[in-house]
C-alpha cells in the first residue's frame, strides 16, 4: 500500500529476489509483508536512480497552500514574549485582529499550534476543563463589585498587602491601593477610591475575612456599606471559585509585577500599582470580553447604581449561655447544631457553653475547656489532643472511708487527695458546710455557691485550647 514504511534492507531484499527469474512477485510481497504497488514503485526508483533510489524519502507535500504565514507566525511569537505577561492563544488572537491583519488573522488553534511548535507552551494535563465551572457575570456596570487583598514584598522582603477593587461586569479594575494589612479600613478605603472615580456599586461581592465582616457578618465594613445603601453578599467558606475573577486578577497582576524591578517602600509600589491599573483597563484586550477592554466594555452599558435608601443594618451578635451534657461518645451538642468532640473521660458532665457571634466557649464550672471560632458551613469540630482538662480539672470521685475498695477490688485506705489550696475533700455530697468541686480547686460555682470570705479562690490561670 501507498505510504508504507519499509527499511531499506528489506528493499534490497524485495528487489534483488524479484529479479530472479521464476520468483512470484505476488508470493514475495504475501511473504514479505509488502503491496504489489510497493514493489513496482521501488523497482522503478531502482532502475532510473539505483540504490540511492530506495533510500527514505520526506513524505511532506512540496507545498502547503493553508500554511500559516511565516510572518505572522514571527508576530505571534513577538506577541507571545514581549508581552508584560505571558499571552495565550485567545488573547494573542484578540490583539492580530485589533490589529492590522483584521478578520483575515488566524484562528486560536492555530495560534496555540504555532507556540506549542516553537516551545513557548507546555502541556497541562491537570488544567480543568473551562467547561466544568458554573460562571455568572453582572448584567450591568457597578452591578456588583468583588473586593479581596492579596500579599506582596517589597526589596528587603517586607511584607505589603495589595487591596483590589473589580468590576464583576466588565473586569474594570476599579481600586488596587496598598496597605500594611488586610484590615477594615484599607478595605473602606479601597471602596471609597473606586466609588471617586466610578461611581458606587449596587452589592459588593467578597470572601469570610475579617476585614470584611467575617462569618458572623457584622463589624464596620458591612454597615458602612448598608449605610449607603450598598448590599453585601459572602461567598460559601472554603470556596474561593466564587470570588473567581478577582483571584483570577491577583494571577495577572503578579506576573506583571514579576517583571517590573521590586519596588523599596509602599510608595513606590503604588506607584507600580498605579501604572498596571492604566495597562490593564484600558489597553490590555481582556478574553473575557471577546478582545475589548476593560474601559470599552465599561462604557458600552448604562451602569447600575445603590439604592436609594440605606439597607438594613447587620444584626450585632449577642451572647448566650446554654448548659449541656456530654454524650457517651464525648460530644457536647450545642443549637446550630453544633457537635463539639471534647473527650469520653467528661462523659454525663454538664458544660457551659458561652457564645458571642461566632466565638464560642466551653467551661466545666469555671475551667475553660475549648476556645472555637466558629464558621457557616461547619457542623463538627474534633476534639484537640491532648485535652485541656485532662491535668488541671480536679477529682470527681467521692472519697471512700476508711478499707473500703473501689470497683477494682483495691483497697482505698488512703484519704482523697488534696486541691489546690491543701483541703481535703472529705466532707460528705450535700452537707451545708461541704464545699462544691469548684470550691476545692479556688473556683467561683456558677450554680449559685458563692464562697466564703475564707474561701476566697486563689489567683489561678488556665490556658485555652488552641484555636480550632
Amino acid at each position: 500500500m501507498a505510504g508504507e514504511v519499509v527499511p531499506l534492507e528489506t528493499r534490497l531484499a524485495l528487489i534483488t529476489a524479484g529479479e530472479l527469474p521464476g520468483v512470484s512477485v505476488t508470493a514475495l510481497c504475501a511473504e514479505l509483508g509488502l503491496s504489489r504497488q510497493t514493489f513496482y514503485r521501488l523497482r522503478a526508483r531502482y532502475r532510473t536512480e539505483g540504490p540511492s533510489g530506495l533510500a527514505p524519502r520526506s513524505r511532506r507535500p512540496h507545498r502547503s497552500p493553508n500554511a500559516i504565514d511565516p510572518a505572522v507566525e514571527l508576530e505571534i511569537i513577538r506577541l507571545r514574549t514581549e508581552w508584560p505577561t505571558p499571552r495565550g492563544a485567545a488573547s494573542i488572537g484578540d490583539e492580530l485582529r485589533r490589529g492590522a491583519l483584521g478578520h483575515g488573522a488566524p484562528s486560536p488553534s492555530t495560534i496555540h499550534r504555532v507556540l506549542v511548535r516553537n516551545g513557548l507552551v507546555g502541556p497541562r494535563p491537570d488544567k480543568r476543563p473551562r467547561s466544568s465551572w458554573k460562571r455568572f457575570v453582572y448584567p450591568e456596570p457597578n452591578g456588583c463589585w468583588q473586593i479581596d487583598a492579596t500579599a506582596w514584598h517589597l526589596t528587603d522582603r517586607a511584607p505589603a498587602w495589595i487591596m483590589d477593587v473589580l468590576d464583576d461586569h466588565s473586569r474594570l479594575l476599579v481600586a488596587a491601593l496598598v496597605c500594611t494589612g488586610p484590615t477594615t479600613a484599607a478595605a473602606q478605603a479601597a471602596i471609597l477610591s473606586g466609588a471617586q472615580r466610578w461611581g458606587l456599586p449596587a452589592r459588593v461581592l467578597c470572601d469570610n475575612g475579617t476585614c470584611f465582616g467575617g462569618p458572623d457578618r457584622t463589624g464596620d465594613f458591612p454597615s458602612s456599606l448598608a449605610l449607603l445603601g450598598i448590599a453585601l453578599s459572602h461567598s460559601r467558606p472554603y470556596h474561593p471559585q466564587t470570588c473567581g475573577k478577582i483571584e483570577r486578577l491577583h494571577q495577572t497582576l503578579k506576573q506583571w509585577l514579576a517583571t517590573q524591578p521590586r519596588a523599596a517602600d509602599l510608595a513606590g509600589l503604588q506607584t507600580q500599582l498605579d501604572a498596571f491599573t492604566e495597562f490593564y483597563n484600558h489597553h490590555r484586550p481582556h478574553r473575557a470580553l471577546a478582545g475589548a477592554t476593560p474601559a470599552e466594555a465599561w462604557t458600552a452599558r448604562d451602569r447600575a447604581g445603590p439604592a436609594e435608601q440605606p439597607g438594613p443594618l447587620p444584626d450585632q451578635p449577642r451572647v448566650s449561655i446554654s448548659r449541656r451534657r456530654v454524650s457517651r461518645g464525648g460530644v457536647l451538642e450545642l443549637p446550630g447544631p453544633i457537635s463539639v468532640g471534647i473527650g469520653t473521660h467528661l462523659a454525663g458532665t454538664e458544660l457551659t457553653a458561652l457564645r458571642y457571634g461566632q466565638q464560642l466557649l466551653i467551661l466545666d464550672r469555671t475551667h475553660p475547656l475549648r476556645a472555637l471560632t466558629l464558621t457557616p458551613a461547619r457542623r463538627y469540630y474534633r476534639q484537640t489532643s491532648p485535652p485541656l482538662l485532662a491535668t488541671n480539672r480536679p477529682p470527681t470521685n467521692p472519697p471512700t472511708e476508711q478499707g473500703a475498695s473501689d470497683h477494682t477490688g483495691r483497697p482505698t485506705g488512703l484519704p482523697a487527695p488534696a486541691g489546690p489550696r491543701g483541703r481535703r475533700g472529705s466532707q460528705v455530697k450535700g452537707s451545708a458546710t461541704a464545699p462544691s468541686r469548684s470550691d476545692a480547686t479556688g473556683a467561683l460555682d456558677l450554680r449559685g455557691a458563692a464562697p466564703t470570705p475564707s474561701e476566697a479562690p486563689c489567683a489561678t490561670t488556665h490556658p485555652l485550647s488552641p484555636m480550632s
